[in-house]
């Protein structure tokens, strides 16, 4: 399977809008498994090194005390990282090492309890001889529990792993007014490169217009590590906030980018309150990272019927492409709240046919 080629889509409907379910690729561990209470929040590069696909993930431990049928966020203890691996990005089997990256322990550290939301940066797009692992930290136990940062850490291998010294690399604010729409919480990272810049795209959550919900903002860097918030123009994509919209709460969340020639495109998830799904924006070169415009038709991916396993929430998306074929890969909740990995196929000849 070849990676993706960036070629200029056809008329017709944008790459990546018209999905195909396959199901969950990544489920949660057996019994008292560092991973058995949920699985969320993928992330995934072709590996160089090990000539075969890879993927992180959140995973979360299940409390003893829970019962037999209760999955939801009270169950589950701290977050850490998982890795998967796979050939065809449909069949994954987990390293049996996992997890590669866990909570620092020491009180007053920003990851003291959890670390959540992984992104790998591997060394042929950074240029640096390491791959960088970008994750939001969490100073509390639980699900998303206590103060949230973005932090990195650098590894030669997936293995072993270095803290940066400058951790956390992005914070809440709430001094500046520019900088409340990020003044309570840091989320999911995302990175592109376009020229000698960086661009990491996240969500926050503070106040923006008079609301308290998630936004997504952007920073830049070109190192990696020294970043820079560009709160002057953030948040550059919030939830339409319309009632009876798929995102009438405003939020905008887990931004995952992916470029073809002239248009740069952003997907998202938001939510209405009940359900969570995905949706997309889009820009251009010239206007990029700010023009953001949403697809008329979003959500793009919405959750299942009554019973299946994303009846709950289709949402938190990852988008990876290669020659032939786009996969969203996305977190997929079931009505019992079990929280697993799925994903959805868009192939380019079909979703790219003229609309009748």
């Amino acid at each position: 399977m070849k990676l993706a080629s960036n070629k200029s889509p056809q008329a017709g409907r944008p790459p990546g809008t018209r999905l195909e379910k396959v199901g969950v690729v990544l489920q949660r561990g057996n019994g008292d498994a560092w991973d058995a209470g949920m699985v969320e929040s993928p992330a995934v590069w072709y590996d160089y090194r090990y000539s075969c696909y890879g993927m992180v993930y959140t995973g979360y431990g299940r409390r003893p005390s829970a019962t037999a049928n209760d999955f939801g966020y009270s169950t589950v203890t701290i977050p850490r990282v998982g890795l998967a691996f796979s050939d065809d990005l449909i069949h994954w089997e987990k390293f049996g090492d996992s997890p590669i990256f866990s909570p620092c322990g020491v009180q007053g550290q920003p990851d003291s309890h959890g670390v959540a939301g992984p992104l790998i940066v591997p060394s042929y797009v950074s240029g640096i001889d390491q791959y960088h692992l970008f994750y939001f930290g969490t100073t509390d136990s639980g699900y998303e529990a206590g103060r949230k940062t973005l932090n990195v850490a650098t590894s030669p291998d997936l293995i072993q792993w270095s803290r940066y010294d400058g951790n956390p690399i992005i914070e809440p604010d709430a001094h500046a007014p520019a900088s409340r729409w990020r003044s309570e919480a840091i989320w999911h990272p995302n990175i592109v490169r376009d020229g000698d810049l960086f661009y990491l795209f996240f969500n926050a959550s503070g106040v923006h217009d008079g609301q308290h919900e998630e936004y997504i903002g952007y920073a830049t860097s070109t190192n990696l590590l020294e970043w820079e918030v560009h709160d002057g123009e953030c948040p550059v994509v919030i939830g339409s906030r319309e009632p009876g919209a798929w995102d009438s709460s405003g939020r905008a969340g887990d931004p995952s980018l992916f470029r073809i020639e002239d248009t740069w495109y952003m997907v998202f998830y938001s939510w209405d309150r009940e359900r969570s799904q995905d949706g997309m924006m889009m820009t251009s070169l010239d206007a990029f990272p700010l023009g953001w415009e949403p697809y008329p038709e979003n959500p793009i991916l919405v959750n299942g019927l009554p019973g299946t396993f994303d009846a709950q929430h289709a949402g938190k998306p990852f988008v990876f492409r290669t020659e032939n074929q786009h996969f969203h890969f996305y977190t997929a909740v079931d009505e019992q709240g079990r929280r697993e990995i799925a994903v959805a196929l868009g192939n380019y000849t079909h979703e790219l046919m003229p609309d009748n």
